[in-house]
């Protein structure tokens, strides 16, 4: 072998090696590239059912409450973080129709969100012998969802404003699973708070809607303001795989109210009775 052949064949070796070497650098800076811009909890999620419902309803002048056939539908996607989330289902606790929000950050067990959503459903009451309509708009506020998983466990924390001028909410679950065969049961205990601006956005009567000239507890309402107060929240559930795609699902959930919602002269009671058997597609 020539002296110049020798130098070629090693000439030859080293950029194989350089080459090797660049590809490899490439390839693992892409992974990393790939691994800043995923997220874990990226993807979408769909159910549809239907079922019967039975809803207890202590709001005296709102028609919110209803028995009878229902449809469910849990839907999230979420993207870069970025996710949308449209919950009306058995396991939902909390009282919103949509939110929106950002995933910024995931642990081995836990998950932060920025989010916003209503944390409160609409109210509208129809005012007796007045034919006025009084409308509590639950406004989409900003705040931040931690949720925890330990395997069986699961807590959701939430932070967030409120509708009311300086609304405030912050609630908090704690939910354990368990499994029998192909049977999933589970149970859940809630607190939530409110401060009095939100208390009194929904269910305080202004001047305007309870004192005038001639008024009483038959042809109006007294004035109202209440305070701010805990909300407690009861329920157990299961579910069951038909097939891979269909299953079948029930809950039972209680929900007791602060004082300061119950003494209001809106409402005639202190507790949401809720509960639902139905049969779900998920896609």
């Amino acid at each position: 072998m020539t002296t110049f052949t020798k130098l070629l064949s090693i000439l030859t070796f080293i950029v194989g090696i350089l080459n090797s070497s660049f590809i490899m650098a490439a390839e693992e800076k892409e992974k990393e590239k790939t691994d800043k811009t995923e997220n874990i909890r990226d993807g979408a999620y769909l159910d549809v059912g239907i079922g019967l419902t039975y809803q207890s309803d202590p709001f005296i002048f709102d028609n919110e409450g209803d028995s009878g056939l229902d449809i469910f539908i849990n839907a999230r996607y979420q993207k870069y973080g970025f996710f949308v989330e449209f919950p009306h289902g058995t396991s939902e606790q909390q009282n919103t129709v949509l939110s929106i929000g950002y995933n910024f950050l995931n642990t081995e067990h836990w998950s932060y969100d920025l989010r916003g959503a209503m944390n409160h459903r609409d109210v509208e009451y129809k005012m007796p012998k007045l034919n006025i309509v009084s409308t509590r708009v639950s406004h989409s506020k900003l705040g931040l969802r931690i949720l925890g998983d330990y395997e069986s466990t699961h807590v959701k924390l939430i932070v967030a404003g409120s509708s009311g001028a300086k609304g405030l909410y912050a609630g908090g679950w704690l939910s354990q699973n368990y499994q029998y065969n192909n049977w999933n049961f589970y149970s859940t205990v809630g607190i939530e708070y409110r401060n009095e601006d939100v208390v009194n956005y929904f269910y305080g009567v202004g001047e305007g809607e309870g004192e005038f000239p001639g008024s009483n507890e038959i042809d109006g309402l007294p004035s109202y303001q209440g305070e701010s107060g805990l909300e407690y929240t009861g329920q157990v559930g299961f579910d069951y795989p038909i097939t891979t795609d269909w299953v079948f699902e029930g809950f039972a959930r209680g929900t007791f109210l602060p004082s300061g919602i119950t003494d209001s002269p809106l409402v005639d009671g202190n507790a949401v009775i809720e509960a639902a058997i139905l049969v779900k597609y998920v896609f």
